[in-house]
């Protein structure tokens, strides 16, 4: 095992919620949201205009009863020189604890007292658990199982073991679902910043978490209750039943008819993105939202993308539209070189997150901060959200298990390169702010926009730059004796894999990458071997 390994292995038994690290100065960013992040002040002695000052059992911050009224029996010189240590040190530790939560201007975010908070900023805190959190079910609807002969070769030993018991189908999809969890939430947060803007709040979260009362509310007193029904009638739409556009249901039925996956098997990124652009189109007066998939993972063709963003035949403007690529940055693990475009995504006005994270093992990545990508966890089953014709029917109950305020964290350097990222593009002005930062973006680009479709679907134009993307991972001089490169056809997912393997030595091992279900080998030297996934 090498120590990305190792890391997961552990973090599959043990996975702590991440500590804030104010010192850093690293911003925070959340679906392009900026979170400054600024180290507590410094406590004086003469200054303590910024503290908050809060009460204390301590005598010392309680007027003396000495200085109220005449003392009745002289103190000690011991004595006095005790009470003034204790408040001495009461006063140090209050002001200390009180620096943390205080708020000296925009860019100084309040932090969190509450300690299953780990001192995170609260208003960061309020975003994060403001989005929504879709999560394996259970008790809903039985899916029923394929009678394809095959359909039982992808499933996992796990599904199979449980699901022994369940003779009319799948009745939880515990073990299997974790990527069409994501994507739901992908598409579930899209509906929400175009429908309730990005700025929303969950109604309550602010001044839940707060030390101090909140200032009063700017917005008319039926801001919240519209807000919830709104909210209900997004969640609605992704309830698990069979009569929710959707719910998991849907998303079955497409990839079993559609992608080649049958109920209990793990989706990839590519047929998750299927299932989302096929069930918007099926739903688009409900959704309101048009839905673009790249044909050729890293390619946005302009063209393209207006025929499906364009509000009709004859008005060609942009109305909001879903960016989904499937996409895979590397072999095993995502290449150095993408790193600083993935993080510099989740910083664009125009990000909807990332749904993938780790082999088979599906999260819903939503920000950042450095290195560290902040997730929803699919993997928690909870019981089945109902489906409710009226928004109205909703209990507060039922929608707060599609939120969350546990906070996950995981390295870029422990991500798994395949994933699905998404963008929604509201206008004809984002369009361009989107190009316009894709450009300014440092690091390799992981997005390309390109005028025109290839005529041949599938056929993506080579980029010189594609060349100076090779890196290798060998410190050692390497030998050019013998050079092999190798282009991987389209998967079932639909990832297109290319590798370069520049190696040299009489020795051979099999490398091998997943795309998918399927892989693709390679025989290369184990000497001084250089892979990279373009």
């Amino acid at each position: 095992m090498n120590g990305v390994e190792i890391k997961r292995f552990v973090r599959y038994f043990y996975d702590p919620p991440p500590k804030y690290d104010d010192m850093s100065g690293t911003s925070i960013w959340l679906l392009g949201k900026e979170y400054k992040a600024t180290p507590p002040k410094p406590v004086t002695t003469t200054d303590h205009d910024d503290v908050v000052e809060v009460e204390s059992s301590s005598d010392s911050h309680e007027p003396s009863d000495a200085a109220s009224a005449p003392s009745t029996a002289p103190e000690t010189q011991q004595q006095q020189q005790q009470s003034q240590q204790n408040a001495s040190e009461s006063q140090n530790t209050s002001s200390f604890d009180d620096a943390q939560l205080v708020t000296g201007g925009e860019d100084t975010p309040s932090l969190s007292n509450d300690p299953s908070d780990r001192g995170w900023p609260i208003p960061f805190l309020d975003d994060f658990e403001s989005r929504v959190w879709m999560t394996y079910r259970s008790n809903f609807t039985p899916i029923p199982r394929s009678h394809d002969a095959d359909s039982s070769t992808g499933l996992s030993w796990s599904v199979r073991l449980r699901n022994l018991t369940e003779r009319e189908g799948f009745s939880s999809d515990t073990g299997w679902g974790c990527m069409i969890r994501s994507g739901q939430s992908l598409l579930a947060n899209a509906l929400i910043m175009l429908h309730l803007g990005r700025d929303w709040r969950r109604p309550g979260t602010h001044t839940s978490r707060t030390a101090s009362p909140s200032p009063p509310s700017s917005e008319p007193p039926t801001h919240t209750s519209l807000s919830t029904q709104t909210e209900a009638s997004i969640l609605s739409l992704f309830a698990d039943s069979p009569s929710a556009p959707f719910s998991i249901h849907r998303f079955v039925h497409h990839g079993a008819t559609s992608c080649g996956k049958h109920p209990g098997q793990w989706f990839g990124p590519s047929a998750t993105a299927s299932c989302i652009q096929a069930l918007s189109a099926e739903c688009a007066s409900a959704a309101g939202l048009r839905v673009y998939v790249t044909p050729s993972a890293s390619e946005v063709y302009e063209d393209k993308f207006r025929s499906i963003a364009r509000a009709s035949a004859t008005d060609a403007t942009i109305k909001p539209t879903l960016i989904l690529l499937g996409i895979r940055l590397g072999l095993d693990r995502i290449t150095p070189v993408y790193h600083e475009a993935l993080k510099s995504s989740l910083t664009y006005p125009q990000s909807i997150g990332i749904a993938g994270g780790r082999p088979s093992s599906s999260h819903y990545f939503i920000g950042c901060q450095g290195d560290l990508f902040f997730y929803l966890d699919p993997h928690e089953t909870r019981a089945f959200l109902p489906y409710h014709a009226s928004s109205a029917e909703y209990t507060d109950e039922e929608i707060s298990t599609c939120h969350t305020r546990r906070l996950r964290g995981l390295r870029i350097s422990e991500m798994d390169p395949s994933m699905l990222i998404g963008f929604l593009i509201k206008d004809e002005n984002d369009w361009e702010d989107w190009k316009r930062r894709l450009k300014e973006t440092k690091g390799k680009a992981i997005v390309h926009v390109l005028d025109k479709e290839p005529p041949v679907p599938g056929e993506s134009r080579e980029r010189k730059e594609a060349v100076d993307e090779v890196v290798s991972f060998d410190d050692e001089e390497e030998e050019d004796d013998e050079t092999v490169t190798v282009t991987g056809k389209e998967d079932d997912e639909g990832v297109k894999v290319e590798a370069s393997v520049a190696a040299s030595g009489t020795a051979r091992s099999e490398a091998e990458t997943e795309a998918g279900d399927d892989a693709v080998k390679v025989s290369v030297p184990q000497r001084d071997t250089a892979v990279e996934a373009v």
